[in-house]
């Protein structure tokens, strides 16, 4: 299953002049194009119903390995705001942002596959309960998956990275945050 979002129709939005004096007649507002108000507000709701399919598939992914969900969804919320095409500056791919050599070794996805939200979002819990049962908490298990589980194993805590330690703390609070 290959979703694409469609950002690019909802940063089309329609634009009305109004009138910088609402009592000078001379003034008219532009009329307003219903047409593409309406096929807006049909790329929104498909956009929603696909993110509720994603978010579905998140589900069964962290229930299948045994993570709470709510942590899964707010890894994938920071990893990739929920863009299932996401490619980071350094090769990450997909909702959970894997490495193509984390993907090939742990789950056995070569690359391109890693854009395919079932089975990205399956790796990404695979390797995060990996983590989580070699770390045995979650703050160090969310710092492998941010920095790299040797770094973090040699450590034996958070690493000293400011990205590592802000992504730790954002997980964590959109985990407690979330219903």
């Amino acid at each position: 299953m290959r979703i694409r979002f469609d950002f690019i129709a909802l940063a089309s939005l329609i634009l009305v002049s109004c009138a910088s004096d609402p009592y000078d007649a001379d003034q008219v507002a532009a009329p307003i194009n219903h047409e593409a108000i309406y096929d807006l507000q049909a790329k929104v709701e498909a956009n929603k119903k696909l993110l509720r399919e994603i978010q579905f598939l998140a589900t069964q992914a962290a229930n299948r390995h045994g993570i709470d969900h709510r942590l899964f969804h707010a890894l994938i919320k920071h990893e990739s705001a929920w863009d299932p095409d996401a490619l980071s500056p350094k090769g990450a791919r997909g909702l959970t942002q894997i490495m193509p050599r984390t993907g090939e070794t742990e789950c056995g996805l070569e690359r391109e596959l890693l854009f395919e939200p079932e089975l990205n979002l399956d790796c990404g819990a695979f390797y995060f309960s990996k983590l989580l049962n070699r770390f045995k908490n979650i703050k160090l298990a969310l710092a492998a998956y941010n920095s790299g589980e040797t770094r973090v194993a040699r450590l034996g805590r958070v690493p000293r990275i400011r990205e590592t330690q802000r992504y730790v703390k954002r997980v964590m609070a959109s985990w407690r945050e979330s219903p």
